[in-house]
C-alpha cells in the first residue's frame, strides 16, 4: 500500500482516496513535542533542585542536558525525546517524498536533505539514550549525538528552504514564502553559531557563561523551522493517503 499525494482534482473526483491532515499534524508534533518535553523536564528538574530556577534562554543558568539527567525529569525527557526522533525522521521523509513527486528541481539536493535529516535523528537517539550515564565513553557519545543533531538538522533545513523556494507555484503557492522564512531562521542560527565561536576565541570565560543559553536558543530555532513548515499544509490541497494496488489475475 504505497503512499500517494492526491491533488485537488483527484480529491474532487474520488472522495474515497481523500487523505488526512497527517502532514500538518506531523509538522506541528515535530516542533511541539520536543519543545514541551524540554520545558516540562526543566520545570521538574528545577522543582527537584537539580537545576536553578531561571529563564535558561536568557540567563544561561543550565544546559538542556541537565534538565533530563536525573529523577522524574529524566523519564519525561527520554520518554518524549526518543519518539520525537521518529517523528522528525517521518517529517524529513514526508517532505522528500512530496517534493520528489511534485517535480523538484534537484533530486540530489532532496536525497541529501533526507539523509542529513535521518542522520540528525540518529544523533538525537545517540544523545538521549545515554543521557545521565557517567563515564568518558558516554560523554563522547553524547557529544557526537549533539553535534550530529544540531549540525545535520541545520544543513537539512537549509536544503529544504532552498528546495521550497524553487518549488513550482501550482504545487504550493506558499512554498517560496515558507522557504524564505526557513532561510532567515537558518541565517539566524548561523549567526549565533559564528558569534559563539568568536566569543570562545576572544574570552573563554565569557563563552562559558553564555554557552548554555546559546544551546537553548538554537534548539528553539530548530523547532520553529519544523513548525513553520506546517504552513505548507494548513490550506494545502495535498494529503497523505494510501491506496491498494489491485493485482491482475493470470
Amino acid at each position: 500500500m504505497p503512499p500517494v499525494f492526491p491533488s485537488q482534482s483527484t480529491q474532487a473526483t474520488s472522495a474515497s482516496r481523500r487523505g488526512s491532515r497527517a502532514p500538518l499534524l506531523l509538522c506541528i508534533a515535530s516542533a511541539a513535542i520536543p519543545f514541551l518535553a524540554v520545558q516540562v523536564s526543566y520545570l521538574l528538574a528545577a522543582e527537584a533542585g537539580s537545576v536553578p530556577w531561571c529563564v535558561p534562554y536568557i540567563d544561561s543558568c543550565t544546559s538542556i542536558s541537565a534538565t533530563g539527567r536525573s529523577g522524574t525529569a529524566s523519564y519525561v525527557f527520554r520518554g518524549f525525546m526518543l519518539p520525537s526522533s521518529m517523528l522528525i525522521a517521518a517529517f524529513w521523509w514526508l517532505h522528500w517524498r512530496w517534493m520528489r513527486d511534485a517535480g523538484s528541481a534537484s533530486p540530489i539536493r532532496l536525497r541529501s536533505m533526507l539523509w542529513l535529516g535521518w542522520t540528525a535523528c540518529l544523533g538525537l537517539v545517540l544523545y538521549v539514550s545515554v543521557l545521565g550515564e557517567a563515564g568518558e565513553l558516554w560523554r563522547l557519545q553524547r557529544r557526537i549525538g549533539t553535534v550530529l543533531f544540531f549540525s545535520f538538522t541545520f544543513l537539512a533545513q537549509l536544503l529544504l528552504a532552498a528546495e521550497l523556494r524553487h518549488l513550482p507555484a501550482h504545487v504550493a503557492p506558499v512554498a517560496p514564502r515558507v522557504g524564505r522564512w526557513l532561510l532567515r531562521l537558518c541565517w539566524m542560527m548561523l549567526f549565533i553559531g559564528v558569534f559563539s565561536v568568536i566569543i570562545q576565541t576572544i574570552d573563554e570565560r565569557w563563552h562559558d557563561a553564555i554557552e548554555d543559553g546559546i544551546e537553548w536558543q538554537l534548539a528553539l530555532l530548530l523547532q520553529l523551522n519544523f513548525l513553520i513548515c506546517s504552513r505548507l499544509w494548513w490550506r494545502s490541497d495535498w494529503h497523505l493517503g494510501f491506496h491498494r494496488e489491485e493485482k491482475s489475475g493470470n
